[in-house]
């Protein structure tokens, strides 16, 4: 008999169901979707700029990871574009931005307007540099310690984009590795006037 009666039950429901199948759907007055805290935190996030010491910019930017790292701040992301000397840029709330940078050296302040997007985009993007250098192309470096100084070509790494040079006016062959963009081609081997 219990065995009759939960079929009965099962029937009644399984006929509900066909039957509400069978009516026209009443179109319900739909209620506002409620956002999870994890999407909102995404949609509040920002890119702010952070003044820093020229020359600098890496050993904050190490500072600014240690510190995240070690106190578990929401900070999503941290750079600094070799083009632009003195300013890291760090994504996150402001709160957290604030709170990652107090007590650092060589911030020298945060400008509290966060920064567009599409103004950080020219950063982002991979440059493509075609520069053609063999070893024993005679250059001259473009950026400091040994800015205008000349050197020879020892080494060329196109995978990293990096030459390795030795500078000719030192007395020892010193090895310097320099990014390719930073170099400017003099002579050629080819071209060398003997």
């Amino acid at each position: 008999m219990m065995t009759e009666e939960i079929k009965n039950v099962e029937k009644t429901e399984t006929e509900k169901f066909i039957e509400s199948a069978d009516q026209p759907t009443e179109i319900v007055e739909q209620k506002p979707v409620v956002v999870a805290p994890q999407v909102s935190e995404e949609i509040t996030s920002s890119v702010f700029t952070v003044k820093t010491t020229l020359g600098r910019e890496n050993v904050v930017m190490d500072f600014l990871s240690s510190r995240i790292q070690a106190h578990s701040i929401p900070i999503k992301a941290i750079m600094h574009p070799p083009e632009l000397k003195g300013y890291i840029f760090v994504e996150g709330k402001i709160e957290d931005v604030q709170q990652s940078i107090q007590g650092i050296p060589h911030i020298r302040g945060l400008i509290n307007k966060p920064v567009e997007l599409n103004k950080l985009q020219q950063f982002l993007v991979a440059k493509v540099v075609n520069i053609d250098l063999n070893i024993g192309d005679i250059v001259e470096i473009l950026t400091s310690p040994f800015k205008g100084d000349k050197a020879r070509v020892a080494r060329v790494d196109k995978t990293k984009n990096e030459v390795t040079l030795e500078l000719l006016e030192a007395g020892v062959p010193i090895p310097v590795k320099v990014n390719m963009e930073f170099v400017k081609v003099l002579e050629k081997v080819g071209e060398r006037k003997e």
